[in-house]
């Protein structure tokens, strides 16, 4: 009786340990890039989206440019959203490529939106100014709102 007792004490300590640090670990407030799993010296190039319908898709290719976009966004800290909200519409988006494969995607709402999942941001203000700016100074033909 007392090794059942304390079998059932040991897997109950051993699944409530799974279950609370798997949930914890997901809630927890991280980098973009830890989200990601993603060497941001793997990305070769940024496609960027307008949702406003003003302006047809950018590459950006220049590797200075890329880092510096990377930076920036690296400046967030994102937390999982327990429950999503359903939003309309969207200002910036971008995907991000090695070569002519597909690494991530993110829509810049908030919440952030990368790879389908939905991040809220914790540290650091969205601010559609900021990229438009810079997608901008890459592009001098980007349409400001």
């Amino acid at each position: 009786m007392t090794k059942r007792l304390t079998l059932t004490l040991i897997l109950t300590v051993i699944f409530s340990s799974l279950l609370f640090g798997c949930t914890g670990f997901e809630n927890k407030e991280k980098k973009i890039s830890e989200v990601t799993n993603i060497q941001y010296s793997d990305i070769t190039k940024i496609v960027f989206f307008d949702g406003r319908g003003k302006n047809n898709p950018f590459t950006l290719n220049d590797k200075n440019q890329t880092n510096d976009f990377i930076k920036m966004m690296d400046r967030y800290v994102i937390k999982k959203e327990k429950k999503h909200d359903d939003f309309k519409g969207w200002i910036h988006s971008a995907d991000f490529y090695n070569g002519d494969k597909k690494l991530m995607s993110i829509t810049f709402t908030d919440p952030l939106e990368i790879d389908g999942n939905y991040y809220d941001i914790v540290k650091g203000q969205l601010s559609t100014e900021k990229m438009d700016n810079f997608i901008q100074s890459a592009n001098p033909d980007w349409k400001l709102q």
